[in-house]
């Protein structure tokens, strides 16, 4: 019996067997089709597989039914049905199921540590990448959304604190301690913390009000059910995963997330384990190619959906996708939902089993992900005819043309899902006695934290997608360095053509001037405005990288942003007025009147769902108008430009709104012949315009945004 090949099943146009190298593990697989089509089948032959090829395996399952790796197939049907009856035997000998139940003791117990912080050398990005995900997990474990504004600032706020507390050897270790630090993070201030930017934390990211809302809820989850999700059980650990009971065997571990009674937590214990797996994973080397480890998650698309959503153990599993071949992690993944799927991550997998889809929406999408990876489009046509345990198998390894493929039948038992107390019937005393062993209270190994880096390091030698940026209307083309924020494409957008619609007044304004129909005055002023801004312009596009004079430079330029603005407001009434003739330009001024206007009142909004602008109606007006506007200036670190986009994707669907809104109201009023509102009305025509250069200009930054993240 060969031990490089994996026995799937047969060709269906010839009956030859389907066998394929063990090396294609390494490039990711997906199980793709709709309910009944047998992708999971699929799933637990190469689970099978993999175990006779001495590669232990993580197995995430959600509905239960995975768990039935634990009984073991009848022989007799086996070979009935042309199985191979050496290579059951095979995996009866070989294969050691464990059922992990967190929070309950039905199968093995097992609990999560998610205070262990990130440990060894890490690469600057892996680092910040850790603490983020640290972050991340704490968050969800408060019940906060990380993919809404609110949730996000969350994170941003315990990112900030998690690192800065290791900076100074206070990390916390347990959730008490981590309820006291959220309540007083000036605390560190005493153990060596700069105190403006510890003063900063405490009262820059979130109100006083949720901090202590989150402080409560931290301190709830030492006590009670929630308890036992950190407490119950043998510490989660790679390590102890793939280490087997028994010499010999090669360990199939089930993650059966059934005992964990809702959504939030079963999303926070994926979060959690994602973390433990990524930082795991970094550590291990791959010769030749060979797989250390097959992880595999059922019914993907609540953990994995399309953009812009982001759960929160979307991130990790990306990464693992995106970085495990090179670290001999196999990653498969199985959906019948592919439409609701991120696609960049189902293209990660080069080996894709492509069972019956009939709708139209699924058919296209397999289609798209056909392209330009070995597929033959002409295996489309087939899918709607195939019946259960029938695929097209795309391995580019295997076959430069999709293979017709019947799937084998299995050594395993297959059926609805398992309930616990069947569960608990297939856990024998054995392996019970063996995590037993591991469930003995330990200290956390005396392994320092790897500490992160200081604000200084942070703010130098940062690549073009990590440096750290200002939302205001002078912030040019840095802006656009951040493809992954349409909002602040739109504004880099907005300011190159404000500067080109200036420079364009300015010479009309001055052919007026010089025929005698103007006043010198107007292009002198508007000449100066134009030099100020281009220059600013061209200073953050050829200087950007030195951001402390870019800093200066805005500082000092801030006001002139206003004078900006207001001088567009003067030149578009001035053309109304008669006062002057802008000639072919004025459309180009309305079109600039409106995104800088729209700007504005955008960027504080922005800041305003960010929680940056404090209005405390007992002050007086003058000094509020003042702090209000010393906040929006304010230079934001990684994990702060994470709660920039969350809340820029709510603004961009509250202004996506608002402009439907008025564009199907002016539909409404021009159908109906309202007054004013009619075709050929300058008042419809000017309106027309102004939701033109809106809806333009949001086109643009989708696209964008879009064609960056090909790219990436």
């Amino acid at each position: 019996m060969s031990v490089d090949i994996m026995n799937i099943g047969t060709n269906r146009t010839n009956e030859s067997p389907v066998e394929l190298p063990s090396t294609i593990l390494n490039k990711h697989v997906a199980m793709l089709g709709s309910t009944g089509s047998g992708k999971t089948v699929a799933a637990k032959i190469l689970i099978e597989e993999a175990t006779l090829n001495g590669i232990p395996s993580v197995i995430i399952d959600p509905q239960g039914d995975l768990s039935r790796l634990a009984i073991i197939g009848n022989r007799a049907t086996i070979t009935e049905k042309g199985g191979d009856a050496d290579r059951s035997r095979a995996w009866e000998e070989k294969a050691e199921v464990r059922i992990w139940t967190p929070t309950k003791e039905s199968g093995l117990p097992i609990c999560l540590d998610p205070f262990q912080p990130p440990v060894g050398e890490l690469k600057r990005a892996d680092l910040q990448a850790a603490w983020d995900m640290m972050a991340s997990g704490f968050t969800i474990l408060a019940r906060h959304d990380i993919e809404k504004g609110n949730g996000a600032q969350v994170k941003a706020f315990l990112n900030e604190l998690l690192m800065e507390s290791a900076r100074h050897g206070q990390l916390p270790g347990n959730f008490v301690e981590l309820s006291k630090l959220v309540a007083t993070p000036s605390s560190l201030i005493e153990h060596g913390g700069e105190e403006n930017w510890v003063l900063e934390i405490e009262n820059g990211f979130i109100k006083a009000s949720v901090r202590e809302e989150l402080s409560r809820r931290f301190n709830a989850l030492d006590s009670g059910v929630s308890q036992l999700m950190f407490s119950l059980g043998v510490p989660m650990d790679i390590e102890t995963l793939i280490e087997p009971s028994t010499s010999g065997k090669i360990p199939v571990n089930i993650l059966y997330l059934n005992s964990l009674g809702t959504d939030n937590l079963r999303h926070s214990f994926l979060q959690e384990f994602g973390r433990r797996l990524y930082d795991w994973m970094l550590k291990q080397k791959s010769d030749n190619g060979e797989t250390n480890l097959l992880f595999f998650i059922d019914e993907v698309a609540p953990y994995l959906p399309s953009e812009p959503r982001r759960p929160p153990a979307k991130e990790i599993i990306k990464l693992l996708f995106k970085q495990g071949r090179k670290f001999g992690l196999s990653c498969i993944l199985a959906t019948q939902n592919i439409a609701d799927v991120d696609y960049k991550i189902l293209g990660q997998a080069n080996t894709r089993f492509i069972g019956r889809f009939k709708d139209k929406q699924d058919i296209s999408k397999i289609k798209h992900l056909l392209k330009g990876k070995g597929g033959d489009p002409s295996l489309i046509e087939e899918l709607p005819k195939l019946k259960d345990g029938e695929f097209q198998l795309v391995c580019p390894d295997f076959s430069e043309k999709p293979t017709p493929l019947n799937l084998r039948w299995l050594y395993t038992d297959h059926g609805s899902a398992l309930s616990e107390d069947e569960v608990e019937e297939l856990t024998p005393k054995s392996l019970r006695d063996w995590a037993k062993d591991r469930s003995v209270k330990r200290s956390r190994p005396a392994i320092p934290p790897a500490i992160p880096l200081s604000r200084e390091e942070m703010s130098r030698g940062l690549d073009g997608s990590e440096q750290p940026f200002e939302s205001h209307l002078m912030g040019g083309l840095m802006l656009l360095r951040d493809p992954k924020d349409p909002l602040s494409v739109m504004l880099g957008a907005t300011n190159i053509l404000t500067a080109g619609i200036l420079l364009m007044t300015t010479f009309i304004l001055g052919q007026s001037w010089i025929d005698g129909d103007s006043s010198g005055y107007l292009p002198l002023i508007g000449s100066l405005i134009s030099l100020i801004s281009c220059t600013a312009l061209g200073i953050e596009t050829l200087l950007g990288d030195d951001l402390n004079f870019v800093q200066r430079i805005r500082q000092r330029a801030r006001p002139i942003q206003y004078i900006i603005l207001v001088w567009i407001w003067v030149l578009w009434f001035g053309n109304r007025a008669d006062w002057y003739d802008l000639d072919w330009s004025s459309r180009w001024v309305d079109v600039a009147q409106t995104v800088t206007t729209l700007f504005v009142v955008l960027e504080m909004a922005h800041r305003i769902r960010l929680s940056k602008i404090q209005m405390q109606l007992d002050r007086h007006p003058l000094t509020l108008m003042k702090e209000a506007m010393h906040s929006l200036r304010i230079f934001l670190s990684e994990s702060e430009i994470a709660t920039m986009r969350a809340t820029s994707h709510e603004v961009m669907q509250t202004l996506r709104g608002l402009t439907d809104l008025v564009t199907a109201c002016l539909l409404g009023f021009i159908l109906f012949d309202v007054t004013y509102f009619t075709v050929e009305s300058m008042f419809s025509s000017e309106i027309v315009l102004r939701l033109f250069a809106i809806y333009a200009l949001q086109i643009f930054a989708r696209v964008y945004v879009s064609m960056q993240s090909e790219s990436d």
